[in-house]
């Protein structure tokens, strides 16, 4: 896997925690849209029709920030829960908290897994290459 295509993954990882919250945050962002004040008074009327309901939901739809964030979030989860116990708990250490408590060789040396760090290396490799297929992201 070439390394900036491993970084990208790395990073959605390590984002995993938040996401429901950037999710959030940028439902509110569409939803409550900043305002200009007008400040001609007396202007004509708008011919725009206006449908607030529908026009927010095509919004939403339309959003491709948030369904980045959301497709993201579903290979994530897609990926984590069809993986085994011991690839899910190297994920969780790795990359789900928000500061390490062990290293890559740590989850080994610390009997945190039971594995050698060569097994450990290549279940988080595997888990790296199926979520970058999850998320359709190739080497050229």
């Amino acid at each position: 896997m070439r390394r900036d295509i491993k970084l990208r993954i790395e990073t959605i990882l390590k984002d995993y925690p938040d996401m429901d919250n950037y999710i959030k945050k940028r439902k509110e962002e569409i939803m409550v849209p900043h305002r200009e004040i007008d400040e001609n008074v007396g202007g004509g009327k708008s011919s725009k029709i206006s449908k607030p309901q529908e026009t927010m939901m095509v919004t939403l739809d339309a959003d491709r920030r948030l369904n980045m964030l959301e497709r993201e979030k579903k290979a994530v989860e897609k990926c984590f829960f069809e993986s085994n116990f011991e690839t899910q708990m190297i994920i969780k250490e790795l990359y789900f908290k928000k500061y390490r408590t062990y290293t890559l060789e740590g989850l080994n040396y610390n009997h945190v897994v039971s594995l050698s760090v060569r097994t450990i290396k290549r279940l988080k490799s595997e888990f790296l290459n199926n979520l970058a297929n999850e998320l359709e992201i190739y080497e050229p």
